[in-house]
């Protein structure tokens, strides 16, 4: 009786803290996602869906000519013109009808279907009559879902418990980013202070599900808040100087016709929060395990020299991990970058473009976090060691 209560009372902190997300999830979830009013005249039904090639109508391909100025490419492996399919439909509403499919060909990206091939196609049905069915896209839902697939179950058999609970974190930060921010933005609700709420419930739930509410859990959690703290104020201070925000961004004009709520300036440094949170929550972590090794190992140090040993490590941690996030924004822009290359863009033009100023802003803001959540997650877990053992 004793032990099972020793081990509600171990385990009764992190129940509590699981509920208390749970509920914010769902009274966050259930306030973005009003029910609105359907369009009952609405006349036309759009789909895309998986189809499977079963005859190739028409061809009206053609290699292209390799002396042709406007062609890029190898001729040799690249047709361009109009593809004719016989399809079936396989899923959505359209499932189980054989219907013609036109496929356009004009780069060297575009796919030479056979017959037997699974195919993304666009369904338009205007007045109950079909009017445009057009492939899209290779089918890629089985291949990608069973890559995301094979990697978390790698990642729960390489990682034990933990990488178990880290399955779990990832399902629900990628949950909270799809079901609750994005819907969030384009309801019209104020974009950074729900990314914040979300990112905020997205930090507790990662660590709380590694850490507990132990002085490590607690530690990480501070500063992990802190460091997205000052990379949003970061990225809303020069963004603002840089005259740069969410309408500079990709989409910015698409998404403002299609939903008139939908507020796009935050949307910048809404990104920038989004990205960066994983590694400035890696550092935090870091951090907080490498000082609670330290305690472990040495109880009776002194703050002081628990903190220098925590400064020491997050040096360590901020050079790693400023350039992982510095190169991954870089990688985002690569194309860009390369397309510069080649046209002789010049320094002023380069550091001047919209595109670059932002992944440059992005970079420094989330390593800005990162240099700060790091030292600062040392200082707590350095306090919050000396005072106590654990919370839990």
């Amino acid at each position: 009786m004793k032990i099972k209560n020793a081990t509600l009372k171990q385990y009764l902190p992190k129940i509590v803290v699981t509920a208390l997300i749970v509920i914010s999830f769902f009274i966050l979830f259930l306030m973005i996602h009003q029910p609105s009013p359907e369009d009952n005249d609405s006349n036309f039904y759009l789909e895309y869906n998986t189809a499977r090639i079963i005859n190739i109508i028409a061809d009206y391909t053609f290699f292209p000519d390799p002396d042709d100025p406007h062609f890029y490419g190898d001729a040799n492996h690249i047709r361009l013109g109009t593809m004719v399919y016989e399809i079936e439909v396989l899923r959505g509403a359209f499932a189980g009808l054989i219907l013609e499919a036109d496929y356009h060909m004009n780069s060297p990206a575009d796919v030479h279907f056979q017959v037997g091939d699974q195919v993304s196609v666009r369904i338009f049905e205007f007045a109950g009559e079909i009017s445009i069915v057009e492939i899209r896209h290779p089918e890629r839902t089985t291949l990608l879902l069973g890559a995301v697939v094979l990697f978390l179950i790698f990642l729960c058999i390489l990682g034990g418990k933990r990488g178990m609970l880290a399955v779990i974190g990832l399902v629900f930060a990628v949950g909270c980013v799809m079901l609750l921010l994005i819907p969030s933005i384009t309801a019209g609700y104020p974009v950074m202070l729900m990314t914040l709420i979300i990112l905020a419930l997205v930090t507790i739930a990662s660590i709380t599900l590694l850490a507990g509410l132990s002085v490590k859990g607690v530690s990480a959690i501070l500063g992990c808040l802190s460091g997205v703290g000052i990379a949003t104020i970061f990225a809303q201070v020069t963004g603002g100087l840089a005259h740069v925000s969410g309408y500079s961004m990709a989409n910015a004009g698409a998404i403002m016709n299609l939903s008139a709520d939908a507020r796009v300036g935050g949307l910048f440094v809404s990104s920038v929060l989004v990205a960066s949170i994983g590694a400035v929550m890696d550092a935090s972590m870091s951090v907080a395990s490498a000082l609670e090794e330290v305690k472990l190992a040495n109880p009776e140090i002194s703050m002081e020299a628990l903190f220098k040993s925590g400064f020491n490590v997050s040096r360590d941690v901020m050079g790693t991990m400023s350039s992982t996030l510095i190169l991954a924004f870089i990688g985002g822009s690569l194309s860009m970058m390369v397309f510069m290359h080649l046209t002789n863009t010049s320094f002023n033009q380069f550091i001047n473009n919209e595109l670059i100023a932002m992944e440059i802003i992005k970079g420094i803001a989330g390593s800005f976090g990162i240099m700060l959540a790091a030292p600062l997650t040392a200082f707590i877990s350095a306090k919050l060691l000396t005072i106590q053992k654990g919370v839990a």
